[in-house]
């Protein structure tokens, strides 16, 4: 079974550097998920339907890759906050009641 290496720069005299397929797309599907989704302010339905895939698949692939939609929304976590899943804790104020 052949390695195959690719260099950073084509023609430089750059070390090669492996390929590791897996975490390159995975890479590049975060990339494309997180412009979605930046450019629909956290919309997933409107992300889903720029990248072409049903918004169910966007958020299983979301779960994968440890994404949250409300990172890109206004008003949604402080700058800084870990794009990471997790699970968010239930509003502890009944409905209709507002806030103090």
């Amino acid at each position: 079974m052949a390695t195959f290496t690719l260099s950073e720069d084509i023609g430089a005299l750059a070390p090669e550097v492996p390929v590791d397929l897996k975490s390159r797309l995975m890479a590049y599907e975060r990339e494309l998920i997180t412009a979605a989704l930046a450019e629909s302010r956290g919309n997933q339905r409107r992300a889903a339907h720029s990248l072409g895939i049903l918004p169910t698949t966007l958020h299983e692939k979301m779960k994968r890759l440890g994404l949250r939609a409300d990172v890109f929304q206004p008003g949604g976590p402080p700058a800084g906050a870990a794009l990471a899943a997790t699970p968010r804790a239930p509003d502890p104020t009944p409905a209709g009641e507002a806030s103090a």
